[in-house]
């Protein structure tokens, strides 16, 4: 049974490394730093009696306006060793339509000046941020009271259209991200972005069997793009008007993810716009939520439970429905023979159980047709530990997370196992094979304490370098793994995780991980499997020598013998056209031999 699962990934790897070309790394996005008006990212609104549609307050009320403080200073400890800290420091300039007697508060923060213009009902004010790097910087309240929307409105109204602008940018700026933001979602030539952390996906469904509208989604005008329950209870976070604008700037592909409670009309609207408002060369990823695993999980979980029992379906295989459903509304749009190429439906499972997508490909196959007709790739997710997390020795826990990866790809027992994810893609011929969803080290995580430092620490190692090229190379490219997108551009170091390729959204290159991904992006060590084969190897499978016959013009060559992770293992030259090679100092699995850019796969018993 080993030979015959054996043979069969052979005929799968040759399949996908034959129909893969230029390996593709993307990366989720986060909007820390991104826009040029604070005020976009922030919906910590209080003491206001109500909002309006917009979610500007219709009363006095305050805001927390910023908290850049490392996780956990607000009780007094920090998660980071080094406690390191984002420096906030400069001046800030405001502005609102309305008036307000204007209070700040918090840490080395100071009002400079305020104003009123009476003739255009505008105020103003500025404020300055010092005292980089004290103790809780970054922290800043305001408090607006005795407020009218207009000189003749009663007192305590509210105020609308606030705008707080980031250190260098005038309040007349039109640009929405700022250069900062910019430079650095380009830090490396990434192929793909993902807005899943800037679509609020898991916390944006109602309750079922309510519908998410187009026409009540997220817009420009908003006083939040985050989630604004408690504001106007528009659940969503960016607007499609600032994707859009945000992926035409940047010239990449895209992955967005959709909200499992919009409708069609929902979908065929956002198709629309995505046609008529994306740069004609951006191809599109299209998610089905997230990560739907679990019937009580966040609000996404009730809403697809609820919805397959509408349906009378499981929970997954109402999963694998709603996918399809995405995809053929999409191709209302753009067109039928757009799927699979610049529409990419993805149907995502999960990495410890590749089971569920057996659920999700059967289902689809029994009920709609050959998955391939709608699904362009499954995904999974490329997270790995380390199997010395406990070490003192940052470094020594980079050696277990290479160890972790390395189960993953090798031990056919390991849930983990990749090629679980990438043969299954083969085998139902999707085009876009296994994708990776998101990805990367994945401790500490989940607020665990147990060797926290050390653990934070190991993230900022020049070995991590490493880790990160084994994972995305040896442990994806060269087993034949699709687009896989990095989890995420930044975060913060503490207990939580240490998510970001960098933790200070103004310095990419401060941590070694995104020189890791460059090198990535820039590699060219594909090994090249042809089915063309210029010589033979028997027997096969191999138990000590194996026979290799070269064709007779071949008189000067080189045979090089790799494993699966494609590391060099034997390295001959020859001038034989029959030549004996020794390889019973090899393990029993896969390997492939290699003449110039032919290759076979053997498998040592």
């Amino acid at each position: 049974m080993r030979i015959n699962f054996s043979l069969f990934i052979c005929i799968l790897l040759i399949h996908i490394y034959e129909c893969t070309a230029e390996f593709q790394l993307g990366i989720n996005l986060d909007d820390a730093g991104a826009f040029t008006n604070i005020i976009n990212s922030c919906n910590r609104y209080s003491d206001a009696s109500d909002y309006d549609d917009y979610g500007w307050p219709l009363s006095d009320f305050s805001l927390v306006l910023m908290d850049a403080r490392p996780a956990t200073e607000w009780t007094n400890t920090i998660d980071d060793p080094e406690k390191y800290r984002i420096n906030m420091n400069g001046i800030y300039k405001c502005s609102f339509s309305g008036f307000a007697n204007i209070q700040i508060s918090g840490t080395d923060v100071e009002l400079i000046s305020k104003s009123y213009d009476s003739t255009s009902n505008t105020s103003y004010f500025d404020f300055k941020i010092s005292g980089f790097p004290n103790d809780n910087h970054g922290l800043v309240f305001l408090n607006f009271s005795n407020t009218r929307r207009n000189k003749n409105s009663t007192q305590n109204d509210g105020i609308t259209n606030l705008k707080v602008m980031r250190p260098g940018y005038e309040l007349n700026t039109n640009k929405i991200f700022t250069d900062e933001f910019i430079k650095l979602c380009k830090s490396a030539d990434f192929s793909c972005y993902r807005f899943y952390n800037l679509q609020n996906i898991w916390d944006g469904e109602p309750i079922y069997p309510q519908k998410t509208k187009w026409e009540n989604r997220k817009t420009p005008n908003d006083a939040s793009q985050n989630s604004m329950k408690n504001l106007n209870g528009k659940l969503d976070a960016w607007c499609w008007e600032y994707i859009v604008e945000l992926s035409n700037l940047l010239n990449k592909d895209i992955w967005i993810n959709i909200h499992i409670s919009c409708d069609s009309t929902y979908l065929l609207n956002l198709a629309a716009f995505l046609k008529s408002k994306l740069n004609p060369n951006i191809n599109i990823y299209l998610e089905n939520s997230n990560e739907v695993w679990s019937p009580t999980q966040a609000t996404h979980g009730p809403y697809n439970k609820a919805q397959a029992d509408h349906y009378k379906i499981s929970f997954d295989e109402n999963y694998a429905r709603r996918s399809v459903e995405i995809s053929n509304l999409f191709a209302e749009i753009f067109g039928t023979e757009q799927i699979n190429k610049r529409i990419r439906t993805v149907l995502a499972g999960q990495h410890a159980y590749n089971g569920r997508s057996d659920i999700h490909l059967n289902y689809i196959d029994k009920t709609f047709g050959e998955p391939k007709k709608y699904i362009y790739a499954t995904s999974t997710a490329l997270y790995f530990q380390s199997t010395k997390s406990a070490s003192s020795n940052p470094e020594e826990i980079n050696d277990g997370m290479i160890e972790d990866i390395s189960s993953q790809i090798s031990n056919n027992s390991n849930s983990f196992n990749r090629f679980n994810h990438i043969n299954k893609a083969s085998k139902w011929q999707l085009a876009g094979g296994c994708t990776s969803y998101e990805g990367g080290p994945h401790l500490p995580s989940g607020a665990n304490m147990t060797n926290l430092s050390t653990q934070i620490l190991s993230h900022r190692t020049a070995k991590m370098k490493d880790v990160l090229k084994y994972n995305y190379i040896e442990g994806w490219k060269n087993i034949g793994g699709g687009l896989a997108m990095y989890f995420t551009l930044f975060s913060g170091y503490n207990r939580y995780g240490c998510w970001g390729l960098t933790d200070d959204y103004n310095n990419s290159d401060r941590n070694f991980k995104m020189a890791a991904i460059r090198d990535i992006l820039n590699d060219n060590t594909d090994i090249i499997i042809s089915d063309s084969l210029q010589f033979s190897l028997s027997p096969n499978p191999v138990k000590n020598i194996a026979h290799v016959i070269i064709p007779q013009n071949l008189l000067e060559y080189n045979i090089t013998i790799y494993n699966l992770l494609g590391h060099k293992l034997i390295d001959i030259d020859g001038n034989s056209s029959d030549l004996q090679i020794d390889i019973s100092s090899l393990t029993p699995g896969l390997y492939m031999i290699r003449i110039g850019k032919s290759s076979i796969i053997f498998i040592k018993e």
